[in-house]
């Protein structure tokens, strides 16, 4: 059986319609099509769902799911940013939406002695000055790591696990995104080691908060399809300490066109069977329910 929760559509920054996403989920022998467009935050962004587009959003993947309701389960949800002191999937801003189910996850990182997080805190061309999103172009991850922490990626790794752990304390949301998205402008381990002991101990605070949180964590593929990472979030290592506490995972795609709906599925798998996982978390409007590996 399969299953994708983490889907954007030209709601956000996918490129896609939602109908051609699902067209193409039908396809590939989907059995259940989570749409999860990216939140609208207290200020634009070049990349999150307008506000006043939300209502057509959820009106456009109700009707979508009536058509589809024979062969696939279509779910309307969002992926919300959780910015410590600004906002968060647990503040209720689309409690009357009637979502489906919510992701949340930590894009954004907010260094120390930068502007407390607010609407009023940007620059003239709309930046955040309180902080910036790890998954950024590299050029502008190059420039924010400089400007907010002087060049000492250890010191953003801190901060980016310690949202993440807040983000799971928080709560308010179904699905975990992305657990160590910090590694998108890592590759090669060029700016920091990840099996270094300030590495892993700033990893292992944010494991025990989402241990602690009763929420599914995504196996990732999307850094691989896009080709940013070799292998999926979160790392092997994570997935194991995840496993040994009790923490139920699926592998979502973060499919932003229809190519990437089933992209990199498999690694996804395997991954999950490496670190012990027999199972797959699962949930429909039925409720939830468990999908075996072999």
């Amino acid at each position: 059986m399969l299953t994708n929760y983490h889907t954007h559509c030209d709601f956000c920054d996918g490129r896609a319609s939602a109908r051609a996403m699902a067209h193409a989920a039908r396809a590939a022998g989907f059995s259940i099509l989570g749409f999860s467009s990216h939140a609208p935050l207290p200020f634009r962004t070049g990349w999150n769902m307008d506000l006043e587009r939300a209502p057509e959003y959820v009106r456009t993947l109700r009707e979508l799911g009536r058509e589809y309701a024979p062969t696939m389960e279509i779910l309307a949800g969002l992926e919300i940013d959780f910015i410590d002191g600004l906002c968060g999937p647990a503040d209720g801003r689309f409690a009357e939406a009637g979502l489906d189910f919510s992701i949340g996850s930590a894009h954004f990182v907010t260094p120390a002695g930068a502007p407390a997080p607010s609407v009023e805190a940007l620059d003239e061309a709309g930046e955040p000055t309180f902080g910036f999103t790890v998954d950024e172009p590299e050029e502008d991850f190059e420039r924010h790591l400089e400007r907010f922490y002087d060049g000492d990626a250890l010191a953003l790794v801190d901060d980016y696990y310690a949202a993440v752990a807040a983000c799971a304390k928080a709560g308010g949301f179904d699905i975990l995104g992305h657990f160590d998205l910090i590694r998108k402008n890592n590759r090669g381990q060029s700016r920091f080691r990840e099996d270094s002991e300030r590495y892993r101990r700033a990893a292992m605070g944010a494991v025990e908060a989402v241990a602690a949180a009763d929420v599914i964590v995504e196996i990732n593929t999307g850094g691989i399809a896009r080709g940013k990472t070799d292998s999926p979030y979160p790392a092997l290592w994570v997935l194991k300490e995840l496993r040994a506490r009790g923490v139920r995972v699926c592998v979502n795609a973060d499919a932003h066109a229809p190519a990437q709906l089933g992209a990199n599925r498999d690694d996804g798998l395997r991954l999950a069977a490496a670190a012990g996982y027999r199972s797959l978390a699962a949930f429909g409007k039925g409720g939830r329910f468990e999908i075996p590996l072999d």
